[in-house]
C-alpha cells in the first residue's frame, strides 16, 4: 500500500509522491505527514518531522485497529482501509482513496 502525506490543512505535502503509470505506482491512501510530533532518542526526547515516513505509521496503526475489530487480513483489510477513507478535494493521484480513518 502506497501512502501519501498531507498537512493538517489537508493539503498534499510538497514532498509526497504522485501516482505514476508504472505498475504498482499508484498512491492508495493518505495520512498526516507534515509537522508530525514524534519521539527521538535522549537527551532530546521529541521533535517535529515531515515525510511519508511519518504518514505510513498512521496507516499501519489504523490498519491494526481494523484487523482487530473486523478480524480482517490481506485484501479485506486493504478494502476496509480504502473504502472508509475520507475523500479529499485533492487529486486522487496524490491521495488515492483519501485520508485514512480509524474504525468507529
Amino acid at each position: 500500500m502506497a501512502v501519501g502525506a498531507v498537512s493538517n490543512q489537508l493539503r498534499i505535502a510538497n514532498f509526497s509522491a504522485r501516482s505514476s503509470s508504472i505498475a504498482g505506482g499508484s498512491v492508495d491512501i493518505a495520512a498526516p505527514g507534515v509537522a508530525v510530533y514524534s519521539s527521538v532518542k535522549l537527551p532530546q526526547r521529541y521533535a517535529i518531522f515531515n515525510g511519508t515516513s511519518m504518514a505510513t505509521p498512521h496507516v499501519a496503526g489504523i490498519g491494526a485497529l481494523y484487523a482487530q475489530a473486523f478480524r480482517a487480513r490481506g485484501a479485506q483489510l486493504w478494502q476496509l482501509l480504502t473504502s472508509r477513507a475520507q475523500r479529499l478535494s485533492i487529486d486522487s493521484r496524490d491521495v488515492g482513496a483519501g485520508l485514512v480513518q480509524a474504525p468507529r
